[in-house]
């Protein structure tokens, strides 16, 4: 079994967290980046910028958010979804989570889910129609008030449970935003043309969950692959994993300093390896959710970088502040850097330096 020292485990994860680095100014790049890294996540914190915009731009720094509303509303090569949270992915991986968006059709044993799905399913015949007739719409367009009591159908809450329901369900996709509010039409009029629909078995899902962690995360161990999209349970990714090894097209190695770890990659990746020495180190400054970070157990292991989004921590509570990005330094977590955007002064303000 390959041993690899934990510097070349990092450089592996960079290399390929970045392999679509790219000084592109167009949509098509944005559009390679999302297909490498499976998922961008969506966040609204905008305290410097949203999550996903921030994600892209360290990637590609001529990146516009106009190259997401593209891919989106226009080019349909990219729909919204949940992964592990609310995520851009391309679309031509949309039947991956069709079994997903089945099993929302169910409201789980919890009896708080139970209660909000039989508060929604009444309104799904309605919410459908209003926007078979009248075309997109967002949750606001349902909102209602009512001067008396029987006046009209429509209550604002049931209604965006139901449009929630619909979306995770698969009736509906987001066909674009205003103002970033979502506006949802009906499935068969966002899809593109002629796209692969046929349902996923679970092994299907299975191999595309390792196929994508792997390629996104560079090398990773089993419980990284399952907290990856989330479109297969543990079960299922552990058998095809250890048939995927069986047949070579994933191997099995050892990270030096995390001995008690079985590590996964593959040998495209780790062709890498060699590519990535005459790398030119460079300093990004990562978003909270970027994919490099946004699993904290492996960023522990690989780049021994122990990491909390603050924001979320009361404030007497807060070591390092508010909204605190990680600094990469080649394949290096150096520094932590908390940071506000001034967008009437056009600033970006840097409140606190943190080094490692």
């Amino acid at each position: 079994m390959l041993t690899i020292t934990q510097s070349q485990a990092r450089r592996l994860a960079v290399a390929s967290c970045f392999a679509t680095d790219s000084q592109g100014k167009d949509h098509s790049t944005t559009l390679k980046t999302i297909e490498h890294l499976g998922y961008v996540q969506i966040d609204t914190i905008s305290v410097i910028e949203r999550a996903h915009l921030h994600i892209l731009w360290s990637r590609q720094p001529g990146f516009s958010s106009d190259h997401l509303n593209h891919l989106l509303s226009h080019e349909r090569s990219v729909f919204e979804h949940w992964a592990h949270a609310v995520a851009y992915l391309p679309i031509r991986d949309y039947r991956y989570f069709r079994p997903k968006m089945e099993a929302y059709r169910s409201p789980s044993k919890a009896k708080w889910q139970q209660e909000r799905f039989a508060t929604a399913k009444p309104l799904f015949k309605q919410v459908l129609k209003r926007i078979e007739g009248e075309g997109p719409l967002g949750s606001k367009d349902f909102e209602h008030k009512r001067k008396r009591q029987g006046e009209g159908w429509w209550d604002w809450k049931p209604a965006k449970v139901a449009l929630e329901y619909l979306y995770l369900q698969g009736d509906l996709m987001v066909a674009g935003r205003k103002r970033f509010q979502r506006q949802y039409d009906l499935t068969e009029r966002v899809l593109q043309p002629g796209l692969d629909l046929s349902m996923p078995s679970p092994e299907d899902c299975a191999l595309h969950q390792i196929e994508m962690a792997i390629q996104s995360m560079g090398i990773v161990r089993e419980a990284d692959i399952n907290r990856y999209l989330q479109v297969s349970d543990r079960k299922t990714i552990r058998a095809v994993l250890r048939d995927s090894v069986s047949r070579g097209s994933v191997l099995e190695l050892k990270v030096r300093g995390s001995e008690g770890d079985l590590f996964y990659m593959t040998g495209e990746v780790l062709r890498l390896l060699e590519k990535s020495r005459s790398t030119k180190p460079r300093v990004r400054i990562l978003s909270p959710f970027d994919n490099l970070v946004i699993q904290r157990d492996w960023m522990r292991a690989l780049f021994n970088f122990d990491y909390t989004i603050e924001c979320y921590v009361p404030a007497p509570k807060r070591k390092y502040g508010y909204f605190v990005c990680p600094m990469l330094w080649g394949d290096e977590l150096v520094a932590r850097v908390d940071m506000k955007a001034d967008r009437k002064a056009r600033q970006l303000k840097v409140l606190a330096l943190h080094y490692e």
